[in-house]
């Protein structure tokens, strides 16, 4: 028996038991394949490609196989190599025939399967779930990771590279990487300091109404949501290839106190990657409602406090009936600026410090102060598992171009005193929270911790202080908001998410009304949707219009709230100050996105627009930022998604193909000819498969029509 011939067998089988281990032993021209079976066959990626669900999990487990104890043998990895090569060889060839067979020879219009992704767009990581045979799993990327950093560099060549490689460039090209965009998106450049701003080794500019990152290197401004767009639209291509489909639809996860800015902007990420958003939730929401599916907890009460990369959260939810069928949030609080990253550029302002203490001719340039965060990240992460830890710096360089060694010693005890400032503020968002008439009113059986930041210890001690219950944490704090979003993507499908998830709006909304004042509409943890009316009159006599300025926060003073927009409505009762009556209307949708209506009663003048953003830009600005996007996505984002799109094209040809019809015009041949030209050269051809499918569409409607 030959190797191939072997493998189809074994293929044949679907697992590697005795028998099958007997007849390896048959194979004249391969003598090591008793051997790799056997060191293999206790493993779940050699299950996979035996079994693949999806073509996209068969490279995934190849990679996972190769980075088995057996293949890093010397006198056997070549030749393990080798038979696992030829196995995932003939095990794409199987995949891929068992789909064309099983596909009707009537060609229909559905391109791919009705897939929502359910994604966690956080400040450290991303990553994307889907709900499997009613379980949620994380999709892994390329490398067999589940988590794709954060994180987005600009290269030599003028492209982005995402995640992995853009970690990689923190050192050496830190200026034009860029992380922890997830604080900034939606954000005016007048909510920052510029000492906040000098925290980060890349350009923050401020100078403009909206806060940007400035690239050197392309000597151009970046808006937040095109960088976030980069981390979806590499999720969004991981996805497609693992589940070999192409994927427009998706719910994404929100800290509960992003206000009504943000939550637009990182909508607008989504739509510059090509993704259509079916719904916002919050990350605290999701991440309860993860749990509760998982943990079958069909009745309860549960506090949930998330601690991630830039946000801090905590809400109150309440479970109850047979699967979830009602699920619902009592009440939100936060603090949008606290996170992990305080705690990490606490640590780094104190090493600097220290370092320049000692001597203060030591260069802190950009790449030596992310070298300082990177060693700071470790020791934040270390410190919760040792008493002290010693931090080297054995190159520094000075001023004089001189190299210099230091070593910061780190204990906990210090580690708490240099992080109290938040710690402090934490304890007293989990105290006035707590204080909440809507909180106090319910009793919590469970607190669940969310969030990478959640696993410090002084974190979960503060929480066990302040709720006298012992945290959950039987629970991934990094993947549960994930699968949250999925669940919910999962019960969108099904078509009751309405029903299912009720959630809250985390702040105040209102106007500004005479003396600076913020006018309340809507009170913070109102049940979504709501729609709420209240009158307001003039403060002139006679005036002939109104300024509505919409405000979004809990603080009495309207400008120390956050602006969201404004409009004027004209046309009102012309009489003395305090007569005409006007309703104004807010709304707002289950995604925590806003609509606000004025209208004078008397004159029933009127006027209404959706609060998008104080810094809104158009649709066909959108469209050229993600023709911008998709130019300057890493390689093997475009070459997926390119590919995904051939395939459409491919799908709707045939479909052409199958139509008995006329002679067509000379027009329609001239664009099948293009057609033919793109499918051919792929990448080549430099034509818009976009373009080429609704043409085609077009043709193939026009033709349908001639052969009825």
């Amino acid at each position: 028996m030959k190797l191939e011939e072997f493998i189809i067998y074994l293929l044949d089988k679907k697992e590697i038991n005795k028998e099958v281990l007997d007849k390896s032993l048959d194979i004249s021209d391969f003598p090591l394949a008793y051997k790799i079976l056997n060191g293999i066959s206790d493993s779940d990626f050699i299950r996979t490609i035996l079994n693949p669900k999806r073509f996209g999990e068969i490279d995934l487990a190849r990679g996972d196989l190769l980075n088995h104890n057996l293949c890093k043998e010397k006198e056997i990895k070549q030749s393990a190599i080798k038979f696992i090569d030829e196995l995932v060889k003939q095990s794409k060839l199987r995949f891929k025939f068992s789909q064309y067979s099983s596909t009707s020879s009537k060609k229909n219009n559905k391109i791919s399967k009705n897939i929502i992704l359910g994604i966690d767009l956080g400040t450290t990581n991303t990553l994307a779930s889907i709900v499997e045979n009613g379980k949620a799993i994380s999709i892994p990327m390329k490398n067999g990771e589940r988590i794709l950093p954060s994180v987005i560099s600009i290269n030599k060549k003028n492209q982005f590279d995402i995640g992995e490689n853009a970690v990689r460039q923190q050192l050496i090209n830190p200026e034009e990487t860029f992380y922890s965009i997830k604080r900034f998106i939606g954000r005016r450049s007048d909510e920052f300091s510029f000492s906040f701003a000098d925290q980060y080794p890349f350009e923050i500019d401020l100078e403009e109404d909206k806060l940007c990152i400035y690239s050197k290197r392309l000597d151009r401004k970046f808006e937040c949501e095109e960088l976030s767009a980069q981390l979806l639209l590499t999720i969004k291509a991981n996805a497609e290839t693992y589940l070999d489909t192409s994927i427009q639809d998706c719910v994404i996860t929100v800290p509960a106190y992003f206000d009504n800015n943000q939550r637009v902007a990182t909508k607008r990420a989504a739509q510059i990657a090509g993704l259509n958003v079916k719904r916002l939730i919050s990350e605290p929401t999701a991440a309860a409602f993860a749990y509760g599916i998982s943990k079958k907890d069909t009745k309860s009460v549960t506090l949930v406090l998330d601690l991630g990369g830039g946000t801090f959260d905590i809400s109150l939810v309440r479970s109850e009936g047979k699967d979830l069928e009602s699920f619902s949030v009592i009440a939100h609080s936060g603090e949008r600026d606290l996170g992990g990253d305080d705690y990490t550029n606490s640590l780094v302002e104190t090493i600097i410090k220290s370092i320049q203490k000692e001597n203060k001719d030591v260069n802190i340039n950009p790449t030596i102060k992310n070298l300082i965060r990177e060693e700071a990240i470790k020791a934040k992460h270390a410190i919760s598992f040792q008493e002290e830890i010693d931090i080297d710096f054995p190159m520094l360089p000075t001023i004089d171009n001189q190299i210099i060694s230091y070593k910061y010693t780190l204990d906990k005890k210090s580690f708490e005193r240099i992080s109290k400032k938040h710690t402090d503020l934490i304890e007293r968002v989990i105290k006035n929270f707590l204080a909440l008439e809507k909180v106090k009113t319910q009793k919590f059986t469970k607190v669940v911790l969310v969030g990478g930041a959640s696993r410090m210890p002084l974190f979960t001690k503060l929480i066990k202080k302040l709720t006298k219950i012992e945290p959950q944490i039987d629970t991934n704090p990094d993947e549960v908001i994930s699968h949250g979003a999925a669940y919910c993507a999962e019960y969108t499908l099904s078509g009751i998410v309405e029903k299912t998830i009720i959630d809250v709006t985390p702040l105040s909304l209102g106007i500004r009304t005479f003396g600076d004042i913020h006018s309340e509409i809507i009170p913070p943890n109102t049940v979504l949707p709501t729609r709420k009316t209240r009158e307001f009159s003039t403060i002139d006599d006679y005036q002939q219009e109104v300024e509505v300025k919409v405000y979004q926060g809990n603080r009495k003073i309207a400008s120390d709230n956050v602006f969201l927009n404004s409009f004027t409505l004209a046309d009102i009762e012309s009489a003395r100050a305090g007569i005409p009556k006007i309703d104004v209307t807010f709304e707002i949708d289950l995604d925590g996105i806003l609509k606000v209506a004025a209208r004078d009663r008397l004159t029933k003048a009127n006027k209404s627009i959706n609060i998008l953003n104080s810094l809104d830009i158009s649709d066909e600005e959108i469209k050229k930022l993600r023709s911008i996007a998709l130019s300057m996505a890493e390689e093997d984002v475009k070459k997926t998604i390119f590919s995904e799109k051939v395939k459409q094209l491919k799908t709707w040809k045939n479909i052409f193909d199958d139509i008995p019809s006329p002679e067509i015009s000379s027009d329609s041949q001239f664009l099948l000819d293009r057609v033919e030209n793109c499918l051919n050269e792929i990448h080549k051809s430099g034509e818009d498969p976009d373009y080429l499918i609704e043409s085609l569409k077009k043709i193939i409607e026009r033709q349908s029509s001639f052969s009825i």
